[in-house]
């Protein structure tokens, strides 16, 4: 019975992680190229059963025993699928189409981003909104002002002819990527030799891949969930407290 409890708990405590990442996808539907999170989730039983399988974990099992104690966090997969094109008129946005990734030069060093919303700073350089330099194959990319160019090969020509060619890079697993603020990604592997096949189009952004509808859909099912592994501990709190106040009463 009380591991009931534990299984309502825990359920409930998945349920309101469930909750954060539905809600973070919806918050950020409107914001360019972002990459739809997905939960991922195991029951511990699960994960038991790989443990007692495993010979170098033997202290495990013996301690354990391959008892369900409910659903635990696996991880968040981001979904790297392309979003819809959307047409700005604005040359200083760049839709890079293709599995494929800007470099931006920030303090921290190199990071990564599918996001094309870039401005002009002061003295010429295209940066993002936090004021990262986007980086080409020799720098950081001085455009000027507005009057420049970018083809579908990302090179970059202005009023004195080519400028630059964008920098992009491609990974081999994608999930060697760690979300960063601002829509940067960090990578925790080196990217390939040469980047996979790409395009990019100069006024247009990348819509993010989120799905409002599915995400209400998720939501209203999490929250059902969430409502039954409640009623649950309720309904196993009121049989404990009868076998301890009525059942197990003396007489």
């Amino acid at each position: 019975m009380v591991r009931g409890l534990y299984i309502a708990g825990t359920g409930m405590l998945l349920q309101r992680r469930r909750m954060e990442t539905i809600t973070n996808n919806i918050s950020n539907s409107d914001t360019a190229a972002y990459k739809k999170e997905h939960f991922v989730s195991h029951s511990f039983d699960e994960v038991l059963t790989v443990r007692i399988n495993d010979h170098n974990r033997h202290w495990q099992t013996r301690q354990v025993g391959p008892l369900n104690l409910g659903t635990q966090v696996d991880q968040l997969y981001i979904d790297y699928s392309t979003g819809n094109l959307e047409g700005t008129e604005r040359a200083t946005d760049l839709a890079l189409i293709g599995d494929s990734f800007f470099v931006m030069q920030t303090d921290a060093g190199e990071r990564y981003t599918k996001t094309g919303h870039f401005y002009i700073n002061n003295d010429g350089y295209l940066i993002d909104g936090e004021g990262n330099f986007l980086l080409g194959q020799n720098g950081a990319i001085n455009v000027g002002g507005l009057d420049f160019s970018v083809d579908s090969f990302g090179n970059v020509t202005g009023e004195n002819g080519y400028i630059d060619t964008i920098r992009v890079v491609s990974f081999d697993d994608n999930h060697t990527l760690r979300r960063q603020g601002s829509n940067l990604y960090m990578a925790t592997a080196a990217p390939t030799a040469a980047p996979n096949e790409y395009r990019i189009a100069q006024g247009f952004l990348e819509g993010s891949n989120v799905d409002i509808g599915r995400e209400m859909v998720d939501m209203l099912a999490m929250y059902r969930t969430y409502e039954t592994n409640q009623r649950f501990i309720t309904m196993i709190d009121e049989t404990v407290g009868k076998a301890v106040n009525e059942i197990g009463r003396l007489r």
